[in-house]
């Protein structure tokens, strides 16, 4: 027996059940026996993890081994900032990884649709700003002109894939106020503004997900996350927006053409 921290109160718990196996696996079994008798639809919302804590006696991190645990069983799925719910996830993720067609330069939504998914956007943060000296230079603007600052959760099927930081000067979308970037594009409102997307400077790295980013995805901090920068041109050679985006490890994957 060991004293431990469950959900801010100390309770006297076992790290193992009396048949030898972790806790957290009782924890998982038990939940799992109570979700097959059916007293919970699917789409139901599970108890919340604190409450789940003082019922097993267990810490959080045992109760969130748990239940992921059951969610890699498909019995359950966690939405972010809602809780856990009963029933397998959405299938976008048994998809297999994204991938855009190589040598091509496509928007996030027009690689959705093309798979027959349903995409969307959370928006985070979506405001006018004076661009940096690094922004303007690289925009090719002068510095402190405005800049459509633009950062967006990108979703498929409701289940996020994405974080995106995209900066545009301001004056190619003077509608910017009035666009539902919720769920519209950004390529098809520059289109709409005469700007055509046509090249951009691409690179790739692998990254760690940081505490926002991995409350974003849905995923623990420190998870692998594809890191894509790009530089877009469009079709007259201007430069016309600064891309950041963050795609989960799992559910992207980047190609590209190579000759000799």
């Amino acid at each position: 027996m060991i004293l431990v921290l469950t959900c801010g109160m100390a309770v006297v718990t076992d790290v193992q059940n009396p048949t030898g196996s972790p806790l957290w696996l009782k924890v998982a079994n038990d939940l799992a026996a109570e979700l097959a008798t059916g007293s919970l639809k699917a789409g139901s919302r599970l108890e919340s993890e604190a409450a789940l804590c003082g019922r097993f006696g267990a810490s959080r991190v045992t109760v969130r081994q748990a239940l992921s645990e059951l969610r890699t069983r498909g019995l359950v799925h966690p939405l972010a900032g809602r809780g856990w719910f009963v029933g397998e996830e959405p299938s976008v993720a048994r998809l297999g990884p994204l991938q855009e067609p190589p040598g091509m330069m496509v928007s996030f939504t027009e690689m959705a649709r093309s798979r027959g998914l349903t995409p969307d956007s959370v928006v985070i943060s979506s405001s006018v700003r004076q661009a940096d000296l690094d922004e303007a230079n690289r925009l090719g603007v002068a510095p402190g002109a405005p800049l459509l600052s633009l950062r967006r959760i990108r979703r498929l099927d409701g289940l996020p894939v994405a974080v995106d930081h995209s900066r545009v000067p301001a004056a190619l979308i003077p509608n910017y106020d009035s666009v539902d970037f919720a769920h519209g594009s950004l390529f098809e409102e520059l289109r709409r503004n005469g700007v055509n997307p046509a090249r951009a400077d691409y690179e790739v790295q692998a990254e760690a997900a940081a505490a926002d980013e991995a409350r974003w995805l849905e995923v623990d901090p420190g998870f692998p996350l594809l890191s894509a920068r790009e530089l877009m041109l469009d079709d007259l050679g201007r430069r016309i927006e600064l891309g950041h985006i963050r795609y989960r490890g799992d559910r992207y994957r980047f190609r590209a053409l190579l000759r000799a």
